[in-house]
């Protein structure tokens, strides 16, 4: 029986600075790391709520990663469920983070915008609307 996603997991080009970013602007909590002792790749697990992110780190050489099992086309985009988008809108663009999709009903049922991470991911902010 399949309960749930556990976590998604993104490979990214700077670890910390994405450590940085998740933690700093969206609310992630640093919960454990692990290494791979046979390669450059270093994960770091961060927690928002009951959902996990799994950061990959692994060392580039010339753009492009060391291990072929690592590399990733990407994720088309991760959505955070918030509150009141138009407050998250405004408290993330005053940090410095621009938006590719300010805030916007969607056929009346929920409020989204868009950014992205420091690598260029897409997050999106979510609002469900009369709920």
């Amino acid at each position: 029986m399949i309960h749930r996603i556990d976590h998604t997991t993104i490979t990214v080009s700077d670890l910390n600075r994405s450590v940085d970013f998740y933690t700093t602007h969206l609310g992630f909590k640093f919960d454990h790391e692990m290494w791979i002792p046979e390669s450059s790749l270093r994960i770091v697990f961060l927690r928002l709520g009951d959902t996990i992110l799994e950061l990959f780190g692994v060392a580039a050489v010339q753009g492009r990663m060391i291990s072929d099992v690592n590399e990733v086309v990407g994720y088309k985009h991760i959505c955070l469920l918030v509150d009141d988008v138009d407050e998250e809108y405004e408290r993330l663009r005053t940090a410095g983070i621009q938006f590719r999709i300010s805030p916007v009903t969607v056929q009346d049922t929920v409020r989204i915008a868009f950014f992205k991470d420091p690598d260029g991911m897409d997050i999106e902010l979510i609002t469900y609307l009369g709920r």
